[in-house]
């Protein structure tokens, strides 16, 4: 009994699934024949069935879409932004109409044309030069030395300009063409650590040559960089090394032609064009090529006696040369961490090399004071040259780091102090310093050229837009940052501006100083 009644639960549940087959059919059939009759259906149409189609055919199957899309395109908030788009350019008021840019005059157009650049005398000549930089005015008569009208101190002496010397095209016919044009700035601290600019520049108009003679510094004048003192002349360690007076370099004005360098040939480029074409012109107004070969700590190895090379073997020939090798060997320990100095000395441990740091800046401030009381460029006898150098040579991997800077300091400071004392020096070094005052220098791969100190030329760009300024004034001068020369002046630069009329009628009174960043 129980077998039959399993078979007839089988059975049922068959008979079941067969009748809901039955009832899909007849559904499928009955909504296949109601697509076959559209009319039936005029009052509910099917909705159109969007999909994504990017096969072939897929243009022709769009363009055969049964009806206008009613769908919005865009999504909302991009119909929003646009709509007040609309509204706000609608109800906008009329935009002015550029003017066109008014011509520059053409005192100011020949300028950004040319530049006036200075080319060095390296190794300066003893006497005779009537444009130069630092040093002390040529006058021929007692000078009436400008002041700051900040603190009333009288400002540091720049650079002086023999108008005679510039070319007569170059004066663009506001220039004066004889004397000489005297720049001077406060100095007192560097540019950009908060003091205004100041500065002044003055024309002597005297013919008689013979009457010129070196101007007296006032006593008060302040040391230059007094701030920054260790930071900008190396042979200081505290303000009372800071010289008032800068190095005193002799120069000739030179001309080159930019029109060639700006970005159209039609119209000058208002700030200076830094550029190969520039630095092709700078080159050929240096006339002499100049090799680069920079002394490097290469040039101080250790011999087997255990002494640093020697650039010559007069090395240091002069107190001031001990004074800046050991003042600059001070700081160099001063600021090298012990840890830090385990890749010069890894044979020590931390605690030996702190120890070794406080030694030598301890024995450098010895030998520092000694040098203070001497007199700057007295000869050092060759017992004390020895010593010294056994002294140095005992920190070398210390000492050659700075080396190479102590001895190009010693030699163009003896160079510039003592004009024509190169005696002393090998022709070989001299000529290996050369390069630090050239205009510009070619080299295996390219023709280097820093931005020059320059007269009525394009300014330097500067973080301050001066676009104004440039179609108003000059540029009479601008002198950039150059350790050589005694310009500590950082991302700065010096420029004096003036009006052409205020330049032609000689109202240098009215010419202004400014040291923007660049």
């Amino acid at each position: 009994m129980r077998e039959l009644a399993a078979l007839a639960g089988i059975g049922l549940a068959l008979v079941a699934a067969l009748g809901a087959l039955v009832v899909l059919l007849i559904i499928r059939r009955r909504k296949a024949a109601a697509l076959a009759e559209p009319e039936l259906a005029e009052d509910a149409p099917a909705p159109i069935v969007r999909r994504r189609s990017f096969g072939p055919g897929s243009a022709v199957a769009q363009s055969q879409s049964p009806a206008a899309d009613a769908a919005p395109d865009l999504p909302a908030f991009v119909t929003a932004a646009q709509a007040a788009a609309a509204h706000e350019a609608a109800t906008a008021p009329p935009a002015a109409e550029t003017a066109a840019p008014a011509r520059l005059p053409a005192t100011i157009a020949g300028a950004l044309r040319q530049a006036v650049v200075f080319r060095q005398a390296f190794p300066p000549a003893p006497a005779g030069a009537r444009s130069f930089y630092g040093g002390v005015p040529f006058t021929p008569a007692p000078l009436d030395w400008p002041r700051s009208p900040r603190t009333g101190l009288p400002l540091h002496f720049l650079l002086q300009v023999d108008c005679a010397a510039v070319a007569p095209r170059a004066r663009l016919g506001v220039l004066p063409g004889s004397g000489a044009l005297l720049f001077f700035a406060d100095l007192a601290a560097a540019p950009g650590t908060g003091h205004p600019a100041h500065g002044r520049v003055i024309w002597l108009d005297e013919a008689d040559d013979a009457t010129w003679t070196e101007a007296d510094p006032p006593g008060d004048l302040p040391p230059a960089y007094g701030d920054t003192t260790a930071q900008a002349w190396p042979w200081a360690l505290d303000a009372a090394d800071a010289p008032q007076v800068l190095p005193r370099w002799p120069f000739a004005p030179a001309v080159i032609e930019l029109t060639a360098a700006a970005h159209d040939p039609a119209a000058p480029p208002l700030t200076w064009p830094e550029g190969s074409t520039t630095a092709d012109a700078l080159l050929a107004a240096q006339g002499s090529p100049v090799a680069v070969f920079a002394l490097s700590p290469n040039d101080f190895n250790v011999g087997d006696d255990g002494l640093m090379d020697r650039p010559w073997p007069g090395f240091p020939h002069d107190w001031l040369a001990i004074q800046t090798l050991v003042a600059m060997l001070s700081r160099e320990a001063g600021r090298t961490m012990p840890a830090a100095a385990r890749t010069l000395w890894p044979q020590a441990g931390e605690d030996e090399r702190r120890a070794l740091l406080a030694r030598i800046a301890s024995e450098c401030g010895e030998w520092h004071a000694l040098a203070r009381t001497k007199p700057a460029f007295a000869d050092v006898t060759e017992p004390v040259r020895q010593a010294f150098w056994e002294w140095f040579s005992g920190y070398a991997p210390l000492a050659r780091l700075v080396a190479p800077r102590g001895c190009v300091t010693a030699v163009e400071t003896t160079l510039h102090a003592l004009p024509g004392s190169t005696a002393p020096f090998p022709d070989e070094l001299v000529a290996r310093l050369a390069y630090r005052h050239a205009l510009a220098v070619r080299t295996a791969a390219r023709v280097h050229a820093r931005v020059p100190d320059r007269l009525l030329a394009a300014p330097s760009e500067t973080e301050s837009d001066q676009s104004d300024r440039t179609g108003r004034e000059l540029l009479l001068l601008e002198l950039s940052a150059d350790e050589a020369l005694g310009h500590h002046l950082g991302d700065h630069v010096l420029q004096f501006w003036i009006a052409p009329d205020d330049l032609a009628e000689r109202r240098f009174e009215t010419a202004e100083m400014i040291a923007p960043a660049v």
